[in-house]
């Protein structure tokens, strides 16, 4: 490959040359290369295994971009804008709350500034259950009677008074617009078949024990949320999401209730939603709050599950999103006492492309069986976990517990233990590294902050945020023994990167730059392409036809389209560039008629090159054309010339440098 290719790159150079007459500032100069300048510099953030504690570094500088950079890449796509974010934050449950009043005045206004404070985590999002949980002090719900008590006569909230409520209203006084997500774990005791609050069994999924509500206390659990809600109200507090159930067919041996399909569409559909309607109240409502997992331990699991309510329009008109955790499990790792984390996140695309109004939030993780006190592992858990979960179209990731003591606790009914960012001996506070990597993954994701889209041919944990004012930040982390180097690329300039090992990295700078649309050329490189995708390949149980197989260096492999007209390849650069031509090795479908077109933004495309049908007798084609400045370049066919489809050996893209 590429026998011609460097006749192509002295032709294209000479025409860029003679070019100067040419409207679009086409023009080309000889000699040194003007200094690189103006290209900005970005702000660089990093915590890691290492003792980095949400340090910053140096300023790095961009330079111009190297279209020739194909490996160890990230590359921002800045028109590319996703979800809107609402932010990061923790859980403030019994055992948090009663962990801080236990300390001294000022610890406790420490622990609070750390995580709600504007210098420090600046959570904008916290969660509660409603009622007792495993991380509670004690157990008790809001209506505890020995015998049914339909009407809610005896409702009270007294259990939050000792120390949820006033850890929120200081939580508020730092940052008065804090959303507040609250999920039930379990119904007073005698709206359950079981009659006890408890899931009993202790094995998650496992459906031993009924510990589902009775149907003729539907009604009375709707009002039960209605009552909850407003005498938060009262209490100042605003109830931002509710969510139907926590952990909606898990069975554990602490606080439960379990839903199938049919009975959280009833409950939804028939109860729930139309007595919040009618009490002029409109939680954003969640689902589910369960893993992502579809595996047998998940029961219906979270595809199914989450698919099989939302298809139900008299449920779906009440539901605002669905809540999920990272956590996993099997029998093995029970018996072991590891912990295991979902690697599932395609659950969250299926359910996203199938119901793209629906929100999804991440409302809990931490790292299990045990404190992990001082371990950088659940730090580099939370780096992993949260930048692919934003990745996948996630707007919240909310923490558990804010604070434990050393043991991981305390609980209450069942030994639980857990990490915390933040635990305590009852005197002194301990910021542990997952705190710090909290912190600056929250202080980038605030309210109202855009997820933009981007590219790597590594395999990174990664996401890219805009804030209000336009700043790019582009996180990235690096859970392995070995430092990582790359180079992020925006428009045409990048950066160096080093991610050092186990660390989360943050680059942050202004996206006030243009780049200049000016043809300004010294030299014509050959490049392979940094991706490449096509609207179709061929289907083939031994060899891969998709397109990578374009541009993997390799004449032995090849793209291979379906047997039809307009099919099409895309050729990406790694950055914005001056495109002067394209090589093309084809295997079939070079005497096809087909288009050369190039586009900036991956959507608009202009033809710069056509051929008609027969045209070309030669496989490996040359193919020059004007100068123009891009990121993309597709083959666009047109006519075959045979029954068969597209196929193309090897590409490379000529570009000015």
């Amino acid at each position: 490959m590429g026998k011609n290719f460097s006749k192509l790159m002295a032709i294209g150079l000479s025409a860029c040359i003679m070019a100067a007459s040419v409207p679009a500032a086409v023009r080309a100069e000889n000699g040194q290369q003007e200094v690189e300048s103006g290209y900005g510099q970005a702000e660089v953030i990093v915590s890691s295994s290492a003792g980095d504690r949400y340090r910053q570094l140096e300023n790095l500088s961009f330079k111009k971009a190297d279209a020739a950079v194909y490996k160890n890449y990230l590359k921002v796509n800045r028109n590319d804008k996703r979800q809107e974010f609402l932010g990061v934050g923790g859980a403030m449950t019994e055992s948090a709350a009663y962990n801080i009043a236990k300390l001294s005045p000022e610890k406790q206004e420490e622990i609070f500034d750390a995580y709600f404070g504007e210098e420090g985590a600046n959570y904008s999002l916290t969660r509660s259950s409603i009622g007792s949980a495993d991380f509670s002090v004690k157990q008790y719900s809001y209506n505890d009677t020995t015998y049914p008590d339909e009407n809610l006569e005896a409702f009270n909230i007294q259990g939050d008074r000792d120390y949820i409520i006033p850890a929120l209203h200081r939580i508020l006084e730092r940052r008065p617009d804090v959303k507040f997500f609250a999920a039930p774990w379990a119904p007073p005791a005698w709206m359950k078949k079981s009659g006890i609050r408890r899931g009993q069994t202790g094995t998650a999924g496992l459906g031993i024990i009924d510990n589902s509500v009775l149907p003729q206390y539907y009604q009375s659990y709707a009002d039960y949320f209605v009552k909850y809600i407003q005498a938060y109200k009262e209490e100042g507090i605003d109830v931002y999401s509710l969510s139907m159930q926590n952990e909606s067919q898990n069975n554990p041996k602490w606080e439960a209730a379990t839903w199938t399909i049919d009975q959280t569409v009833d409950f939804v559909s028939n109860y729930l939603g139309p007595t919040l309607e009618k009490n002029g109240l409109d939680p954003e409502l969640l689902i589910w709050d369960w893993d992502k997992g579809n595996d047998p331990m998940h029961k219906d699991g979270f595809i199914k599950f989450n698919d099989g309510v939302l298809r139900n329009p008299n449920a779906r008109k009440y539901i605002d999103g669905i809540a999920f955790h990272w956590y996993a499990g099997d029998i093995w790792h029970e018996i072991a006492g590891k912990p295991m984390w979902s690697e599932d996140f395609y659950s969250l695309d299926v359910i996203r492309e199938k119901y793209p109004d629906i929100d999804l939030h991440a409302t809990e993780g931490c790292q299990e069986k045990g404190p992990w006190f001082g371990s950088y592992e659940p730090a580099d858990r939370y780096t992993y976990d949260i930048l692919k979960d934003f990745e996948h179209g996630v707007k919240s990731w909310i923490d558990w517990n804010l604070v434990l003591d050393m043991d991981g606790g305390p609980t209450q009914g069942v030994v639980n233990q857990c990490h915390a960012p933040v635990m305590t001996d009852g005197t002194s506070v301990y910021y542990q590294p997952s705190y710090y990597v909290l912190k600056q993954i929250s202080r980038t994701v605030q309210p109202g902050t855009v997820s933009i889209g981007s590219v790597s041919d590594l395999d990174i944990p990664k996401t890219v945020v805009e804030d209000k004012e336009g700043n790019i930040s582009v996180l990235m982390g690096n859970v392995t023994d070995d430092a990582i180097n790359l180079e992020v690329i925006d428009e045409d300039r990048s950066v160096s990167v080093e991610l050092k090992p186990h660390s989360i990295t943050t680059l942050k700078y202004k996206n006030d730059y243009t780049p200049s649309d000016e043809i300004v050329i010294h030299d014509i490189v050959s490049v392979r392409p940094a991706a490449a995708t096509a609207t179709s390949y061929e289907r083939n149980p031994i060899k891969n036809y998709q397109a990578a197989s374009a541009i993997d260096g390799t004449d032995r492999t090849r793209w291979a389209s379906d047997w039809k007209d307009r099919e099409s390849i895309t050729f990406e650069l790694s950055a914005r560039s001056i495109i002067t031509g394209l090589q093309i090795n084809f295997e079939c479908g070079y005497d096809a008629g087909f288009e050369i077109q190039v586009s900036d933004d991956g959507v608009n495309f202009t033809t710069v090159k056509s051929f008609e049908k027969g045209q070309n007798a030669d496989r490996l084609l040359d193919i020059e054309f004007k100068p123009v400045i891009g990121k993309y370049i597709r083959m666009q066919g047109l006519e075959r010339n045979n029954r068969y489809g597209y196929s193309i050996y090897e590409a490379q893209i000529a570009v000015g440098k």
